[in-house]
């Protein structure tokens, strides 16, 4: 339910977003004739953490480039996604962070390397102050987390991404392909 001064009280079904093999954010919600959008918070080059290089399987203190955008449909903020690439992989990706719509579409085209899904890790928790900020929900709100390792057509790791979404907009739907 959705409550709006002024306006009464509303429904609003949460959007579906399947998880699969493929990393396909856009084309899965076009598919429902959404039309998503999103706003760069931040591209930046930050040094691996042991979290980081963990998950990069890159070594500690390499360089890595974050970029942080908050995703909206119909301008309501649905999720925050953080992109951690190892830099060394992907020369110039900081400015091409700021002229596409896909990162899918991004890797294929300026480093002919595909996005493929190793693993996701869902989990539920109270959103951050400024995750719920940006996300324009009340304080101690719910959020799926999501934290994702993905990779090229050979296997090697090329992004860990961490996506908040707003536990009461999205559901994740788990596929498998058989």
């Amino acid at each position: 339910m959705d409550v709006e001064r002024g306006s009464g009280t509303f429904v609003v079904a949460p959007i579906a977003l399947p998880i699969g093999k493929r990393v396909r954010f856009n084309e899965a919600l076009k598919a429902q004739s959404l039309s998503p959008t999103w706003q760069v918070l931040r591209v930046v080059n930050i040094n691996a953490d042991p979290k980081l290089a963990k998950r990069l399987e890159i070594d500690l203190g390499s360089a890595v480039i974050l970029f942080e955008r908050l995703y909206l449909i119909d301008d309501l903020p649905i999720n925050i996604c953080s992109s951690h690439f190892p830099g060394q992989r992907f020369p110039g990706l900081m400015a091409h962070c700021e002229t596409y719509r896909s990162i899918s579409q991004m890797l294929i085209k300026e480093y002919d390397c595909d996005h493929l899904r190793r693993s996701t890790r869902i989990s539920a928790r109270v959103a951050r102050p400024r995750d719920a900020r940006l996300l324009k929900m009340p304080a101690n709100s719910p959020i799926l987390l999501s934290e994702s390792i993905n990779v090229d057509q050979s296997g090697t790791v090329i992004e860990y991404g961490v996506t908040r979404f707003r536990g009461d907009r999205m559901e994740l739907v788990m596929e498998q392909t058989v």
